[in-house]
């Protein structure tokens, strides 16, 4: 069923749309308040709309699947930071680079100020909007109140750190929507299955690794750190290949049935990767196992 491959960019702006053209891409995906990044290939363009797409701040949006399947799922959306054409002989190859909300977080300097008692959802939500962000909450998600209230000058991003900080939350964005989870939790949506029949490319590969978010400071932390009882926090999991899976994004939960491994992880990370013509068509996945390895 998963075998005929569909897909279409779309340039909302300028109202043009490229699916029969050949097109590459490489889309990376995590859970760091870093906007996500795609490279988007497209062969042979006319000179005209070469033109048209070499601009920045262009608008993109990508979609790919399956015809057999739910058809043609956005991939990533985001806008343009970089742009250019290469003649190689038999093609002529226009590389874009996109980046996932990159003019709400570089533009957006917002004015907020909030009375006492007002919950940090609230502030949020209010941040997020003067930052043209519509915003979706994870699994377990709540947000502590601020008895002092609340008042911010400055970057949105910057206020959407403090104020997800406060309620041990993370934030990032997704396919132009801000994402709010428990940190270390996840989106609450438990997505698809991968065994070998049904997605899994090769067998798992095992990944320990040092916590790539710094933890929050706290005096007892500081006291353990000082005595030397403070050990660095580690994540345990797997990194699996599978055939592209587009409705998967950081946060989510996948279960994965291999000889190596079987049971429920968190994504960390997806690196989609696909040719129209050709060549991959795949997703790779960093899955973090729920529990922090000792």
């Amino acid at each position: 069923m998963l075998w005929q491959r569909v897909y279409k960019v779309d340039f909302p702006d300028i109202g043009y749309t490229v699916d029969k053209l050949r097109v590459s891409f490489a889309v990376d995906k995590d859970l760091t308040e870093e906007s996500n990044k795609a490279t988007i290939r497209i062969y042979n363009l006319s000179p005209e709309n070469r033109a048209r797409l070499e601009k920045p701040d262009l608008r993109a949006d990508l979609y790919a699947g399956y015809a057999a399947d739910s058809g043609t799922i956005r991939l990533f959306s985001g806008t343009t930071i970089q742009a250019f054409s290469e003649d190689r002989g038999a093609d002529v190859v226009t590389e874009l680079r996109f980046s996932d909300g990159q003019i709400n977080l570089r533009d957006s300097i917002v004015s907020v100020s909030f009375s006492p008692g007002t919950s940090g959802e609230t502030a949020l939500r209010e941040v997020a909007d003067e930052m043209g962000l519509t915003v979706q909450l994870g699994a377990g998600v709540q947000f502590a109140a601020y008895p002092g209230g609340f008042s911010y000058v400055g970057y949105g991003r910057n206020a959407l750190t403090e104020i997800c900080a406060a309620s041990g939350l993370s934030w990032s964005v997704q396919n132009g929507i801000l994402q709010v989870i428990l940190a270390g939790g996840t989106t609450g949506v438990r997505g698809l299955v991968f065994a070998s029949d049904s997605g899994l490319i090769g067998s798992p590969r095992r990944i320990i690794r040092s916590n790539p978010r710094a933890d929050k400071e706290t005096e007892k932390r500081a006291r353990r750190r000082k005595s030397g009882k403070e050990k660095p926090e580690k994540q345990a999991g797997w990194t699996i290949t599978t055939l592209l899976a587009p409705t998967v994004i950081p946060g989510d939960l996948v279960k994965v049935e291999s000889r190596m491994t079987t049971g429920w992880f968190r994504v960390e990370a997806v690196r989609h990767s696909g040719d129209s013509h050709g060549g991959d068509w795949t997703s790779e996945m960093d899955l973090i196992e729920r529990e922090k390895a000792q």
